[in-house]
């Protein structure tokens, strides 16, 4: 079991990188707090005896210490611990930014260092940002100046205050989160001639304190922080300390008897992928994502996002193997994903990834070192997110592993045709694929509960863009009336036909319109590709010219249309479209049904048919 020292920004980071890998531990913290983590909690002072013992029961085999940097007893404790129990110790430190003296910043060793030369000064208002525990600690300049103390606006803080019998005048609770515009009105608010801090790091704000002495000009007092104790790892970044404990996972961890298992880079490949296409489409990176092998097991893997722009995203996962003999083990796996101007999913090589130069194994001379089943595993992942967010199927994939150079060095790589570089491989860690006939089987079920729920009408779109567009335009509708067709709208159709639902309303972005317009009533790609001359005639049909004809059919991708004839509410070509995808879905209702379409352009372009 680990046990977590935190009630910090720190110990809440380590808590949520562990719940989402799905790590169990036990989370220990003075006060009640944190209690939206998913570990066993437990609150309350920890001494030494009381510490040696808990880890004892309890098995503890890795203590990490998040614990505020102040917190010097509990650290002394913590080390002393580890060392005589033998139970591998990880220091997470927060960053602190360096240290800068100046006429207006001073660094004290210690509060009493602090107290004795302010009492030296002629400073009459003293603001203390050092919080609610050092308010003993200073309690004597109150004695000989005004002293008030910035506290946390919770009820713990206002109790400790109280308890300190503190003149309630001089405490002030502010939000935990407040920056510097909020301490420099504080500052000028009670005209105070000097701030007081410690040493709290980028956590605890404390470059906001710098900045509101600069702004106020004037002194910043500072107490250092106390060293630290030996740990056996010290690290101060959420991706350095995951790396760090998949490797303690596996050298410390082990339970006696039993292998295990871990995922491969085909599958680290993929959920970076999936964290890619969603920072893309939404241009915010998710803080974690799930991928789901064959036999329904769900890997979660954290995301540490590298770079975004609004036509690329890149970011990394990081591997654990198991105990896998395998050199990739606690290394990064990256993705760098990018709109492409060709249909489909192209692979390309990144830093650290090999490239075939002899024939014989599974992908071609020439081509990036990924082998057919992490291909198909990023090819299904995307073609089942462009279903869902309604977008065009084509994209560059350039998978990279930063270390990859140096790791293929130690495998065989190079002896079997694999140059410069690792490979991703993988034949267990697949995405298992949808079949329409199960997609189609949650279609009729939804279908059904919607007739259950007394709706005569339902709005069908394929997936979440187009459905949050319509939902507008019918806000008296339930949910349950609002239903994903992906590509099968023919089916979906015919399936609310056969319920008996009176009015059915079709959503369809332009992407898909074209194939429905042609007839085609499942818009999979695997099914049917853009047909450029069907396309092309539909313009002529509207009186474009030839030289429009000749660019439609050189065309991959139908949302491409939109920069050769720009949308506009009358224009012809587009009523067309919509026209024809109408006819296609109305032969499918009885004469009494009612049907209205909706064809949508872009992000506001709407055209309706009924």
């Amino acid at each position: 079991m680990i046990l977590i020292f935190g009630g910090t920004t720190e110990g809440k980071k380590i808590a949520e990188l562990f719940d989402i890998i799905g790590q169990q531990y036990i989370y220990s913290t003075r006060s009640d707090s944190h209690k939206q983590i998913k570990g066993e909690r437990i609150f309350g002072d920890m001494k030494l005896d009381k510490m040696q013992e808990f880890c004892q029961q309890n098995r503890i085999r890795l203590i990490v210490d998040a614990a505020h940097p102040f917190a010097v007893q509990l650290h002394e404790n913590i080390a002393r611990t580890a060392q005589k129990l033998g139970i591998v110790s990880i220091r997470y430190e927060r960053k602190f930014p360096a240290r800068t003296s100046s006429q207006k910043l001073r660094y004290f060793d210690s509060y009493q260092d602090m107290i004795s030369e302010l009492l030296n000064q002629e400073f009459k208002t003293i603001l203390a940002l050092t919080g609610v525990q050092t308010i003993t600690k200073l309690k004597v300049l109150g004695e000989h100046r005004n002293c008030f103390f910035r506290i946390l606006d919770t009820d713990l803080s206002r109790e400790k205050a109280k308890e300190t019998g503190i003149d309630k005048r001089f405490v002030i609770p502010m939000d935990p989160k407040a920056g510097a515009k909020e301490l420099a009105i504080l500052s000028k608010r009670l005209k105070a001639d000097i701030l007081l801090s410690k040493e709290s790091g980028e956590s605890g704000l404390f470059e906001a304190k710098v900045k509101v002495a600069e702004l106020q000009n004037i002194p910043l007092w500072v107490v250092k922080r106390p060293d630290l104790p030996s740990y056996d790892y010290v690290v101060d970044d959420p991706k350095d300390f995951l790396q760090q404990f998949y490797k303690i996972k596996k050298t410390h961890l082990q339970v006696e008897g039993k292998l295990r298992s871990g995922f491969t880079t085909g599958t680290c490949l993929t959920a970076a992928t999936k964290a890619c296409f969603i920072a893309l489409i939404e241009q915010q990176f998710p803080k974690w994502v799930e991928v789901e092998l064959p036999a329904g097991e769900k890997a979660q893997y954290v995301i540490f996002p590298e770079n975004l722009t609004a036509a690329s995203a890149s970011c990394v996962v990081i591997k654990d193997s198991g105990d896998d003999p395998d050199v990739t083990h606690a290394k990064e796996i990256g993705c760098e994903l990018s709109f492409s101007d060709r249909e489909g999913v192209h692979f390309l090589r990144g830093k650290g990834l090999g490239v075939v130069s002899l024939p014989g194994l599974q992908v071609s001379v020439g081509e990036p070192a990924i082998n057919p089943v992490p291909r198909k595993m990023v090819s299904t992942v995307l073609e089942r997110l462009s279903e869902e967010y309604e977008t065009d199927l084509a994209f560059d994939v350039k998978a990279f592993i930063p270390e990859g150079e140096e790791l293929a060095k130690q495998t065989f790589n190079p002896r079997i045709g694999v140059e410069g570089g690792i490979s991703i491989i993988g034949t267990t860690g697949i995405v298992k694929p949808l079949s329409n006939e199960a997609f189609l089987a949650s279609i009729a079920q939804q279908v059904k509960v919607a007739k259950g729920n007394n709706c005569s009408e339902i709005v069908l779109t394929s997936g979440k863009r187009s459905e949050n567009r319509l939902k507008k335009d019918f806000p008296n509708l339930p949910q349950v009336a609002f239903i994903h067709f992906g590509n099968l709208v023919g089916d979906t159709i015919k399936l609310a036909v056969a319920e008996g639902i009176e009015k059915v309303n079709v959503a369809i972005m332009f992407g898909k319109s074209v194939k429905l317009a042609e007839g085609h009533l499942d818009t999979h790609s695997k099914n049917v590709v853009f047909n450029g001359d069907f396309v092309a005639n539909l313009a002529k049909e509207t009186g474009y010219s030839e030289e429009v004809q000749r660019k439609i059919r050189k065309l991959k991708l139908a949302n491409a249309i939109l920069d050769i004839i720009p949308f506009s509410q009358n224009e012809a070509f587009y009523h067309l479209v919509a026209q024809k995808c109408y006819k296609t879905c109305k032969q499918l209702l009885h004469e009494s049904g009612s049907l209205q379409l909706f064809l949508l352009l872009g992000d506001e372009g709407m055209i309706i048919k009924e």
